[in-house]
């Protein structure tokens, strides 16, 4: 057996068995050159055990662009500058645990610990999230299922500061041969639609986008995070911002989504390719939850509707180009 492979098995021993200084002794002999990338996460992690906070986070900063993709250096990173004091630094790091796949309880106890404690700090309490009421989460989920499909699959939400947004993934069938991702969560918040529009009832909404049928959900790489990131920073927009959003209202990224596309900005529509009946749907109190489908755009088409108006943008499109996103599709405003 490889040297450094023999004491990684000797060190998860002593972890089991409390003797975490017996790790630190052992590790502090083998020359730096001979120190692995594994050898000196497990060396952070008996200090962390030891309480020896700054050590720690200093020998995982040293190790970082290594750690970037890791679940376990990033709980490790964020336990440290939990005791540190440096919860919101912390939460940041349990958040990215758990986005790479860590599902340890925990990790979820950390993060939720981090985050009330920072809020604490700034402001001596944590805000109640606005929730759907059972009746009308009912409403939407038999509104989803009837004109967009049936969720198989839910991104759900583990940390909800101000509003619960959850993803219902509806796969690919025979005659929709693409994802349907709708939000649920976001029409909890009434929005501050201008007066002259109050009696539109324009002032709940969930938002929906259409994806390929090969997008890979089980990457976080952001050529494939990007939708679902998006549709998280939209549902949270008008309660962070005190405003609205509704059809042909625009959102500019700042610069491309992804490195792989140059779509750059988010136009809203009505999901015109599931019907009518699909725009609204009437809640348990008569109001109504209008839906939104995302159409990715470019530069040039943000500025085209800027200088134009959204209706304007929408002739020069295909049916075919609004369907579903293709991170590659013509713009239909170059020259």
């Amino acid at each position: 057996m490889d040297p450094i492979q023999e004491l990684l098995s000797k060190i998860q021993l002593w972890h089991e068995n409390d003797e975490h200084q017996k790790i630190v002794d052992v590790i502090e002999v083998v020359p730096d050159d001979k120190r692995t990338y594994e050898l000196i996460s497990v060396y952070a992690r008996a200090l962390n055990n030891l309480e020896r906070y700054e050590e720690a986070f200093n020998l995982l900063m040293a190790i970082q662009e290594q750690g970037k993709e890791d679940a376990l250096w990033h709980f490790r990173t964020g336990y440290a500058l939990y005791y540190l004091e440096r919860e919101a630094e912390a939460a940041g790091h349990f958040q990215r645990a758990i986005d790479l796949g860590d599902e340890e309880e925990d990790t979820i106890t950390f993060l939720n610990a981090s985050l009330e404690e920072a809020e604490a700090r700034n402001s001596g309490q944590q805000d109640t999230p606005e929730l759907y009421t059972e009746e009308e989460v009912d409403c939407i989920e038999s509104h989803v299922e009837e004109y967009f499909g049936i969720n198989e699959n839910v991104f759900h939400e583990l940390v909800s500061p101000d509003i619960h947004v959850d993803i219902l993934i509806i796969e690919p069938v025979p005659e929709r041969n693409y994802y349907v991702l709708v939000t649920m969560g976001m029409g909890a918040h009434r929005m501050n639609v201008p007066e002259e529009l109050e009696d539109y009832q324009l002032d709940r909404a969930e938002l929906v986008i259409c994806l390929p049928p090969d997008w890979k959900f089980d990457s976080e790489d952001e050529k494939w995070y990007w939708p679902l990131r998006w549709l998280k920073i939209l549902a949270r927009l008008p309660g962070e911002y005190d405003t609205w959003l509704g059809w042909g209202h625009t959102v500019p990224n700042d610069g491309p989504f992804a490195e792989n596309t140059r779509l750059s900005s988010i136009l809203l529509i009505n999901p015109w390719s599931f019907g009518e009946e699909s725009y609204e749907c009437k809640m348990p109190d008569g109001s109504i939850v209008n839906f939104y489908q995302l159409i990715p755009l470019y530069e040039e088409e943000m500025q085209y509707k800027i200088d134009n108006d959204a209706e304007k943008l929408l002739e020069l499109f295909d049916g075919e180009d609004m369907e579903y996103v293709n991170i590659h599709r013509e713009n239909v405003c170059k020259d």
